[in-house]
């Protein structure tokens, strides 16, 4: 559907004075901001609460309450969440990945464009945080074999996803979202290419201040060569006796309680010449027992007065125990941008018995966490130091609440990675020729992945991330509330009225600048929901063409370079690449001004006002 401006609504002569319904509207919607901004409480329970407040006070309606949670876009979100998961539990996105990548060479040159361009492209159709997450592993391997630092090609494997998310309708939930407003707003029916000019220039332009400029300004961390020292472990690792006389004698592991009383992890047991790797639950303690642990020196201690142990040199053995194993393994994993596990401790969520490996240290923001480990609070994209059985690794990196940094390999699944690339191109191809709305064919195709045995039931409900569609079904509430209060009319016409309605193609860059500074503060998508309506509200006071404006959006919305938490694929790579806070700021920075100006100068010419 093209915009047509002979039926725009004219200009407004003037600012209709500010209701108490705006008032409160705006009250409520700086409230979240500021609490997006904060990270004290979760984006998902902060949008709930939006979404109630505006029930209980009669501006929207409980149907329009609750109607973001059966809208087109939080549908077609979850569809897409599910279609992204047959590529990456089948390992049709590493084969791939792997393929394409090794055309690079030994060049780090050479390797950028390919990685960059890559990742790109397969972000237009997949959603970005399954591509990185794919990528990692492989781009650390590669770093390794070719004596490149991690940080050199991580962070611009994150820049590439988000550009390569803005290539398409279906590329990033922000396209989707905005096109899901305008299409309910009337004003405009967005189609799968429609981003793709523009998504070139920006990704071409990334592309080249990268390679020119980025790279330059891109620190080569070093990360420790020996994961027990990257980690603080070594310190915390020692080996006790259990004495004849001890309490423990006869008792099962689970009922010694050594964990929640003096936090401590057992992690073998050396009897008889043989060692017990990773005891169970119901392991009984036997006299002359050799336990080697991981424990604060304090609760050592304590310990070792109260439960009859002695505590015994650390022999040099110990460290390989962890290390050189075939029965059990060592392995980095990172806390996924919305798992389950955020904001719990390990026992809370009795991880050992859940997952089947025992946490060993954590690594936040590049330095180590000592202390308490088993009562410390995860947050996203914390690395965790991990110690668990093959089989149990396996079963982590198909897990939607981590992202395993070793190549551990995926059961052979060839027919299965088949059938999901050729859903995944069904669903692009009829959402192309229009065949299908976009919400029916993600819907259609995450459907057949079930049907034809590519995930089963259980692998498509963990696919689908709880707390982004909470979050979007709460937020998008704010959406109608601005609408039926006046806010979004009365701001628009301040806006106007700031800027002055001579030059739109400044309110275009304005609307592109309010973007990109809110989505390092808060989501992308919370972003695009509350700038969208003031969007199509301010083209309407002009009288001109919606799309322009939300266009400025939408490329804003998924521009957040300058920070480690303002997107979920910059938070993946922020410890793993052991990076700090101002490493994005210092990089980030100048591409957000770049791509500022080029989408300021080229959004009017390629979509008119």
């Amino acid at each position: 559907m093209q915009y047509n401006a002979r039926h725009a609504p004219r200009p407004t002569p003037y600012a209709p004075p500010m209701t108490s319904d705006g008032l409160l509207v705006l009250a409520l919607l700086l409230t979240a901001v500021i609490l997006f901004a904060s990270e004290r409480w979760r984006v998902d329970f902060i949008a709930l609460g939006v979404m109630i407040a505006l029930m209980v006070s009669g501006i929207i309606t409980p149907a329009e309450g609750v109607a973001g949670f059966v809208n087109p876009a939080t549908i077609t979100i979850a569809a897409m969440l599910v279609l992204s998961a047959g590529l990456q539990h089948t390992g049709a996105l590493n084969e791939l990945a792997e393929r394409i990548v090794q055309t690079a060479g030994h060049s780090e040159t050479r390797l950028l464009i390919t990685l960059m361009l890559t990742v790109a492209l397969i972000s237009a159709f997949v959603l970005n945080t399954a591509v990185v997450a794919v990528f990692i592993p492989l781009v650390l391997k590669i770093g390794d074999d070719l004596h490149i630092s991690p940080s050199r090609l991580l962070m611009p494997l994150s820049f590439a996803s988000m550009l390569g998310g803005t290539l398409t309708l279906i590329g990033t939930s922000t396209n989707l979202l905005v096109a899901g407003i305008a299409q309910k707003a009337g004003v405009y029916t967005f189609r799968m290419l429609d981003f793709t000019p523009l998504g070139i220039i920006v990704l071409l332009a990334g592309l080249a201040y990268i390679l020119l400029i980025g790279r330059r300004l891109i620190p080569a961390r070093q990360g420790e060569g020996n994961l027990l020292d990257k980690y603080g472990v070594r310190e915390y690792l020692s080996e006790v006796v259990v004495l004849p006389e001890s309490p423990l004698v006869g008792k099962r592991l689970v009922e010694s309680d050594l964990g929640a009383r003096f936090d401590i992890t057992v992690l073998d047991i050396l009897r008889e010449g043989r060692t017990i790797h990773l005891p169970g639950s119901s392991r009984h303690f036997r006299p002359g027992d050799v336990i080697l642990v991981r424990a604060p020196l304090q609760q050592l201690l304590a310990v070792q007065e109260s439960e009859g142990l002695a505590i015994s040199p650390l022999r040099k053995l110990a460290p390989e125990l962890l290390e050189k194993r075939e029965s059990v393994a060592l392995a980095e994993v990172v806390v996924a941008p919305h798992s389950s596990l955020v904001g719990h401790s390990f026992k809370e969520v009795n991880f050992r018995q859940r997952f089947g490996a025992v946490a060993v240290g954590i690594q936040r923001r590049g330095q180590p966490v000592f202390g308490k480990l088993g009562h410390e609070s995860l947050m996203a994209g914390d690395m965790l130091l991990l110690l668990g059985r093959p089989e149990a690794m396996v079963a982590l990196r198909q897990s939607p609440d981590f992202l395993l940094l070793l190549d551990v390999p995926l059961p052979a699944r060839r027919r299965q990675a088949s059938w999901a690339v050729g859903v995944m191109a069904a669903v692009v191809l009829a959402t192309f020729f229009d065949l299908l709305p976009v919400m029916v064919s993600a819907l259609a195709g995450a459907f057949a992945l079930v049907l034809f045995g590519v995930i089963d039931l259980d692998e498509a409900y963990a696919a689908l991330d709880k707390r982004v569609l909470v979050m979007l079904g709460g937020i998008l509430s704010l959406e109608a509330a601005m609408e039926h209060s006046g806010l979004a009319q009365w701001l628009a016409n301040h806006v106007v009225d700031l800027l002055g309605p001579s030059h739109p193609w400044l309110l275009v860059a304005a609307f592109y600048f309010m973007a990109m500074m809110l989505t390092e503060a808060m989501s992308n998508q919370a972003t695009a929901v509350v700038l969208a309506p003031l969007a199509i509200s301010t083209a309407q006071a002009l009288g001109a063409s919606p799309v322009p404006f939300l266009m400025a959006v939408t490329f804003a919305a998924s521009a957040s370079f300058m920070t480690p938490v303002g997107y979920q694929t910059n938070t993946m790579v922020y410890g793993v690449g052991g990076y700090r806070f101002l490493d994005f700021t210092r990089v980030g920075a100048p591409l957000n001004l770049l791509l500022w100006i080029l989408s300021s100068l080229f959004i009017p010419i390629i979509w008119p006002l």
